[in-house]
């Protein structure tokens, strides 16, 4: 078993926020089996004055505040996420974002579309057509901006429709989900395991459960929440077959749909499907004949999902697994 070094409150150390390592400070620690919490200079709280989530409570945890975040973020994790602050631990913190920064580059669209511009006509259809996958699979990783702004040729299109600029920032965590989830699929031909997954249903439960809790809470807030998820999960149910699948996922959607019939989407797929949905959701917005005051909401209303979802997240990872060779072949063919 590895021992994890033992660090005490006010100790500025680097923590594992999803795939990257941020600064941090203690501000709690509990150790196993104790029924206060340490807060510091030899002081301590009840434990049951701490919302310590179950699974941490079986080891030591620490209560977390990452250098430069909204205090929303601080967090109880276990001491596998956090390490020493010193120079090799930096390097590796510096290696993880670097790493993670040329991926993102790679996919973001407004390189690729750049790269397209100054690319021959005739390499331009040799892309496409090697890029092409089946009518509704994606080819390629979903925008990684969270921003769309409408064309020229689609102000001419719809009158009637919305035309406003549509943003949604995307929390840099998130991005490398969605990035390493694109590698899994389609460089290793990997598949989410649906038998493991938090569905989005269940994401979208457990959020709306913690809203309705909180102090802030009103009746109006809570209809308008409501609604919005509902609206979100049918629009899941929706699109996962035409948008929300990589060519090589399609095989085991059909799989899915024959061996249990009449299944929803968002009783299977979990948060890697669903942020897929979120990122592209402005670009589907902008098609609508939303006004702004709504689109506004709307937006607000997504924003603090995935604000949520960032928060949550190691709650919420899907595991992948290997496609077996028969599956590798068909879904190829």
């Amino acid at each position: 078993m590895v021992e994890h070094e033992k660090f005490r409150p006010g100790t500025r150390v680097l923590a594992y926020h999803g795939p990257l390592v941020y600064e941090a400070k203690v501000l709690k620690v509990h150790e196993k089996g104790k029924m206060f919490v340490e807060i510091g200079e030899g002081k301590s709280e009840p434990l049951e004055n701490n919302k310590i989530p179950k699974f941490l409570l079986d080891g030591d945890a620490y209560f977390l505040h990452y250098k430069g975040w909204s205090l929303k973020w601080d967090e109880w994790v276990s001491t596998e996420r956090v390490m020493e602050f010193n120079d090799d631990n930096l390097g590796l913190s510096r290696e993880l974002r670097n790493a993670r920064k040329k991926a993102i580059e790679k996919m973001d669209p407004s390189r690729e579309k750049k790269e397209e511009e100054i690319t021959t006509p005739q390499k331009k259809r040799r892309k496409k057509e090697s890029s092409e996958g089946p009518r509704g699979a994606l080819s390629q990783p979903p925008p990684l901006d969270g921003y769309t702004e409408p064309t020229k040729s689609r102000r001419r299109r719809g009158e009637g429709r919305s035309n406003y600029e549509v943003m949604m920032p995307l929390h840099p965590t998130l991005k490398c989900v969605l990035v390493d989830d694109w590698e899994f699929i389609t460089k290793d031909h990997k598949l989410v395991d649906l038998d493991k997954t938090t569905s989005v249903k269940k994401i979208l439960d457990t959020y709306y459960a913690e809203k309705k809790n909180s102090d802030t809470a009103t009746p109006e807030m809570l209809l308008v929440t409501r609604e919005a998820l509902d609206g979100l999960l049918v629009y899941f149910d929706k699109l996962l077959s035409l948008n929300l699948l990589y060519r090589f996922e399609r095989l085991q959607y059909s799989d899915l749909l024959r061996d249990k019939p009449g299944t929803r989407p968002s009783e299977v797929y979990g948060v890697e499907h669903l942020l897929r949905l979120l990122v592209i959701l402005p670009g589907q917005i902008s098609h609508t004949v939303m006004d702004a005051v709504s689109i506004n909401v709307l937006m607000g209303q997504m924003k603090e999902l995935l604000d949520y979802i960032a928060k949550n997240l190691h709650q919420q990872w899907s595991a992948y697994m290997n496609a077996n060779p028969g599956y590798d072949r068909l879904a190829k063919s």
